[in-house]
């Protein structure tokens, strides 16, 4: 019980770092087939190389002023005590939501003016956090003045984190080109072999005070997690892959035009291009829980100090099941579902070589069908000016996220090396929220036709 409460945990204050995998900025470059392929498989069969084969792409996360590797995230976390009850409870009206991707080698095929495919894998992270706040920390560090406190009614905590590995197959094809017009498909099919997944969830904790005790305490208590999750926590592997399957499918048209004047100029490949990709259709089905139960909690006049110095969640359960009537529910399977995204981009050349780029993503229901966190969807709009050319680019996305609120980052390309920041140029200006969020990746051309 105590390793799902701690991963979750880690998802709201090391993952959250990690949503500059998104590539934020670089995303805008034509140069860039791979970073293409997660926001815009329709742009694919728009590259000229033959072959391109990916090295990598992925991130670094500076936490506290250090730098972690992949295997130094769960040494780190351990070392500084985050599973500690204060920092698991410790927040006010808080919505957090994650997303990591690493780019693992792959590879894409042009074969011909017409047709593009490429083979890509892919290790992925998501997580939402939301807690109504912090009023359940104050049952617990121990009660002195019990006619201060009011009572707690319909608050919540809920959480959950999804990680799995996709196996794509994209197919991207000009459907109609012209000198002028050039209109193109794309889609990736994916094979998703999840990962670690699991969810945690207090609901409709209602409780009242009087000055010798607790009078009523109740809630619904409910967590569920895979065998993968359990490996993950206890050996320190960020992917362990369960055996869990699912299909998945990310659909994108996008349409250039170039007026007469532009015809061969070097730096303007087309005067605009729009585009719509609907990503992330599909979900995995997790049959067979490690642990998953849900109970019905309810306690009547409990004395302030029998939760009296309670530090750790696993402290908390067995302290709770000492002290109440609950009804345990074993045993099924949960499903997550990939979180559906729809994104509208408009790229724009002022003059040859510098553009504006810019997109509105909408992000529906949030795995509402696991736990019910966000009601609401998520909207993000990105605006990003650059430079660019064959050889090099500069680019300055402004980002703002409906849940996050602003970020200003900066990225530079040579080629097919790119390294950049999504929170670089926020930082110095005091905007956004203080991480740095750094990332970085190369691929490498062959031929053309």
């Amino acid at each position: 019980m105590r390793r799902v409460l701690f991963f979750i945990l880690i998802i709201y204050t090391c993952l959250c770092k990690l949503e500059s995998q998104e590539f934020i900025g670089v995303h805008t470059s034509q140069y860039l087939p791979f970073v293409n392929l997660i926001y815009q498989p329709a742009n694919l069969t728009r590259d000229t190389a033959k072959w391109n084969f990916n090295f990598l792409s992925t991130n670094v996360a500076l936490l506290n002023s250090q730098v972690f590797a992949t295997g130094d995230i769960w040494d780190g976390l351990a070392k500084v005590g985050f599973g500690d009850l204060k920092y698991f409870l410790a927040s006010e009206e808080s919505l957090l939501y994650v997303k990591g991707r690493l780019i693992a080698p792959s590879l894409t095929f042009k074969l011909n003016d017409r047709h593009s495919f490429a083979l890509s894998t892919s290790v992925r992270a998501d997580g939402v956090y939301s807690s109504s706040n912090d009023d359940f920390l104050k049952i617990f560090s121990g009660i002195s003045q019990p006619d201060a406190l009011k009572d707690i009614n319909d608050e919540y905590f809920k959480s959950l984190v999804n990680s799995w590995v996709e196996y794509s197959l994209s197919w991207s094809t000009t459907i109609l080109r012209d000198e002028n017009n050039w209109l193109t498909g794309g889609a990736n099919l994916k094979i998703l072999n999840g990962a670690g997944s699991g969810y945690l969830e207090m609901d409709g904790v209602d409780v009242m005070f009087d000055d010798e005790s607790i009078s009523h305490f109740d809630m619904q208590f409910s967590y569920g997690f895979n065998e993968s999750l359990s490996k993950t926590i206890d050996g320190g592997d960020i992917i362990e892959q369960s055996g869990n399957m699912g299909i998945g499918l990310d659909l994108g048209l996008e349409y250039a035009y170039l007026p007469d004047y532009l015809i061969g100029v070097d730096g303007a490949p087309y005067k605009y291009k729009i585009g719509f990709v609907i990503s992330d259709i599909g979900h995995i089905n997790h049959p067979d829980t490690k642990n998953q139960a849900s109970y019905n909690v309810s306690m009547e006049n409990v004395p302030y100090s029998r939760f009296k110095g309670i530090q750790t969640i696993e402290a908390l359960k067995d302290s709770i099941e000492k002290s109440i009537d609950f009804e345990e529910n074993k045993g099924g399977s949960f499903r997550t579902k990939l979180p559906l995204s729809m994104v509208f981009n408009f790229d724009y050349c002022i003059t040859p070589g510098w553009f504006v780029n810019g997109s509105v993503m909408h992000r529906p229901n949030y795995y509402t069908a696991t736990v019910n966190i966000l009601n609401k969807g998520i909207w993000r709009y990105t605006i990003t000016p650059r430079y660019e050319k064959q050889k090099w680019g500069a680019y300055l996305p402004f980002d703002h996220n409906s849940v996050l609120g602003w970020n200003i980052g900066i990225a530079g390309r040579y080629r097919q090396f790119f390294l950049g920041s999504s929170t670089f140029v926020g930082n110095l200006f005091g905007i956004g929220r203080g991480q740095m969020l750094v990332y970085f990746g190369v691929s490498v051309p062959i031929g053309s036709l």
